[in-house]
């Protein structure tokens, strides 16, 4: 009988055809960066029981919270994962960032993420915000929900 394998690379490739990622270091607890982030923006982000990401690493699982907000209106999709959990990493090549912040929409607006950053720059407790590049991250799998 014929085995299928799934290739990983392609569904990361079609998950991120049409999404952006920020990078976010802010050094609190993820529910209070979410609380920060829907009182600044008046958005409302939530997390769905069972939405996290696990990783089984060094024969442990870790779990990884995703909180997920949806502009209907827009067509636009944001998501916040937690990058750290008991000292393993969501993404690996991104120790120094506490949250990733993705948009999924039909238009790839860079101009849209350059403000989006700007503005959460402006969140109390926030220290750093980049735009990361899909190109570089190893890991994309790690993020596919």
């Amino acid at each position: 009988m014929a085995k299928l394998l799934l290739d990983n690379d392609l569904i990361a490739e079609e998950y991120f055809s049409n999404a952006q990622l920020l990078g976010i270091q802010c050094p609190v607890e993820p529910h209070k960066f979410i609380w920060l982030i829907n009182k600044h923006f008046g958005f409302d982000f939530r997390y769905q029981a069972g939405s996290e990401i696990e990783l089984n690493k060094k024969g442990r699982k870790f779990y990884f919270p995703v909180f997920s907000f949806d502009e209907s209106h827009l067509s636009v999709q944001h998501l916040i994962y937690t990058n750290q959990f008991d000292g393993e990493y969501l993404l690996p090549e991104l120790k120094f960032t506490d949250f990733l912040w993705l948009v999924r929409s039909d238009s790839n607006d860079t101009a849209f993420m350059q403000l989006l950053a700007n503005e959460i720059r402006q969140v109390s407790t926030v220290q750093l915000v980049t735009m990361l590049s899909n190109d570089k991250i190893k890991n994309k799998q790690h993020l596919i929900l």
